[in-house]
């Protein structure tokens, strides 16, 4: 992979972009725009030294530039054709994998737990709602005072950490 930082003035929009071109407002703006402020610019821009177009990324390039004031991007370079950034364009855009949805549902589920705004994940309230509704919680039987012995009998007990060894009692 060939990356390099190059003015934006050398970077043009491909007119033939068959994207929705986003405007700040719309909601999938704002969370590509969260996104980036959030994690930072991970995904490089696709840009086609050849023809000066980019190839991919012109969300993220409007986002960098007119949001955030750059004057240089860092680009992942292609050499290509018209017609093969043309179709290079297409399958960024299009070729993506399935979700396995029951792990991206568990996924959240145990980012949620931990206290993650999973809102920043990409996803909206509809979809999080969905996915996390069909996640089964299993209905476990509450415990008996038998099942977690007497808890009176360890305020007193001298415990070692198995880790180093140490002994202290336990209060």
């Amino acid at each position: 992979m060939n990356i390099r930082i190059v003015p934006i003035d050398q970077i043009n929009a491909a007119a033939y972009n068959p994207r929705v071109d986003l405007q700040p407002g719309d909601p999938e703006y704002e969370k590509l725009k969260r996104s980036i402020e959030e994690f930072g610019y991970v995904e490089p821009i696709v840009w086609n030294e050849r023809t000066g177009n980019m190839v991919g990324g012109h969300q993220r390039y409007k986002i960098l530039v007119n949001e955030h004031g750059h004057t240089e991007l860092q680009v992942s370079v292609v050499d290509l054709d018209d017609q093969q950034e043309r179709l290079l364009n297409i399958a960024l855009n299009k070729v993506s994998g399935d979700w396995d949805e029951d792990a991206l549902s568990q996924l959240l589920v145990e980012l949620q737990q931990d206290g993650v705004d999973i809102s920043l994940s990409g996803f909206d309230d509809v979809d999080l709602k969905q996915m996390l509704g069909d996640i089964e919680i299993p209905n476990f039987e509450a415990g008996t005072s038998e099942d977690q012995g007497d808890l009176g009998v360890l305020s007193s007990k001298l415990v070692t950490c198995p880790h180093c060894g140490e002994e202290f009692e336990h209060d």
